[in-house]
């Protein structure tokens, strides 16, 4: 961080700076301890109009703070969304936002890359302590968001500090992309335990060259040699062909996914096979699918779906899903999951009776 600072003061003149990281929920941008120079390491709302514009469009976004220009350059890998690096620049500084944005682009991979040595940016991350199941989901997620000239995805869950069953993956390869969401039965310790043996599970099979009706029934057949017959994980998987738009999926009792098309929702409807883990040596049906240039792919849980306030009978539901999927067209995967599962927070008054997961993906055909 020092050796970032100074280089922005030998080359912007810049006077002060303080990196803004994100939490884990994506609602607030925390300042990371050792800010440089008179510039206040205030904690800035993600729905706000300065650093957390910066971060939810991706661009830069500066503002006059009457000791100078108060400059937020986003911080990301591909499509990652890390924090923002905030600046302040002498008034007639105006010039350098190249320079900013280079050392913000390298400032995201210093970060990404320091996740393998130091828990220090994590700390910052997180606004209160994560339960140990939250502990084990965070560390079988993938890099939460990535973009090709082919395709870009994101994922997100919540609530972010109490995750006990839910987990996505994707892995993208020449031609391909695998992208998996599952829901462990119950909660707490147990819950993440089943989550952590099957996303293993499928991540061993696929590295080994297996398809996801492979991955399916490896999981399965794990799961009920190490917790019987009466633990399950639902799983929805999607195999997508990045050049022709060709892909084959399985639904192992998991809730359907939604396709935006040409601005109309439509649901990808498959008949279920049973969950993983319910029936030792199932063979589970592999379903062709046809993927459309510009397609929107919608994967969720059904915490998403059966979100409710309270004793409410009420569920924010498919219908309130579409609306959100259509009325963010605009905006890239990242912030579309991060405001489906916000919304949902906030319909259930901020107490989610399941995790809800969703993830997003953009194939451009």
């Amino acid at each position: 961080m020092d050796v970032l600072f100074h280089r922005l003061r030998d080359t912007t003149g810049a006077s002060a700076g303080v990196l803004l990281l994100a939490d884990y929920a994506e609602t607030t941008l925390e300042p990371v301890p050792g800010q440089w120079g008179p510039l206040a390491a205030e904690v800035h709302q993600v729905d706000g109009p300065t650093a957390g514009k910066a971060f939810r469009t991706q661009r830069p976004v500066s503002v006059d703070d009457g000791s100078g220009t108060l400059v937020f350059v986003p911080v990301s890998v591909r499509r990652e969304r890390l924090g923002v690096l905030a600046v302040r620049l002498d008034r007639e500084q105006t010039d350098c936002w190249s320079e900013l944005r280079l050392m913000a682009q390298l400032l995201g991979y210093v970060i990404a890359e320091a996740r393998r040595y130091t828990d220090r940016f994590e700390r910052v991350r997180r606004r209160r302590d994560l339960q140990l199941p939250a502990e084990i989901q965070w560390e079988l997620l993938p890099v939460l968001a990535y973009q090709d000239r082919t395709l870009s995805i994101a994922g997100n869950l919540e609530p972010a500090y109490e995750i006990g069953g839910d987990s996505f993956d994707y892995a993208v390869d020449r031609g391909f992309v695998t992208t998996t969401v599952n829901d462990a039965m119950g909660h707490g310790l147990r819950a993440a335990l089943m989550a952590s043996l099957t996303v293993s599970t499928q991540r061993n099979v696929r590295r080994c060259n297996g398809g996801i009706r492979q991955q399916a029934e490896a999981a399965s057949d794990r799961l009920v040699e190490q917790f019987g017959e009466d633990a399950f994980v639902t799983s929805l998987m999607v195999h997508l062909n990045t050049a022709t738009g060709e892909a084959s999926a399985i639904n192992a009792g998991h809730p359907a996914a939604l396709i935006l098309r040409k601005g109309e929702v439509v649901p990808l409807a498959l008949p279920p096979d049973p969950p993983l883990g319910v029936e030792p040596g199932y063979d589970y049906t592999l379903h062709r699918v046809d993927i459309q240039p510009d397609d929107r792919l919608l994967l969720l849980s059904d915490g998403i779906l059966d979100g409710r306030a309270g004793d409410s009978s009420d569920h924010f539901g498919s219908s309130r899903v579409a609306a959100v999927l259509t009325d963010s067209q605009a905006h890239a995967p990242t912030e579309l999951v991060r405001q489906i599962t916000s919304r949902v927070m906030d319909y259930c008054d901020g107490k989610l009776q399941d995790d809800a997961t969703a993830v997003c993906l953009d194939w451009f055909g």
